[in-house]
């Protein structure tokens, strides 16, 4: 994993919230334009969101983050060994 996809990785919660600075969603925009791992690491979560907000639950299982950081992260690893 580069370091512009673990700080893009670190950050993705925040700027699907909508939660990070100007400069911060220009950098982690910019990665995305160039990152195909992160770009459908991105859109799963946004499904994922869509999805949660559309079936009413109001806060998914702290497990379920952990999962999911587990899983993006082991996927980000394994484009680097390729």
């Amino acid at each position: 994993m580069s370091r512009s996809c673990g700080h893009a990785i670190e950050h993705m919660y925040y700027f699907l919230d909508g939660e990070t600075s100007w400069y911060r969603r220009i950098r982690i925009r910019r990665h995305l334009g160039l990152c195909a791992s992160c770009t459908s690491a991105f859109d799963f979560e946004t499904r994922l969101k869509i999805l949660i907000r559309e079936r009413g639950i109001d806060e998914p299982p702290p497990e379920l983050f952990e999962k999911l950081r587990a899983l993006i992260a082991r996927e980000a690893g394994a484009d680097t060994d390729a």
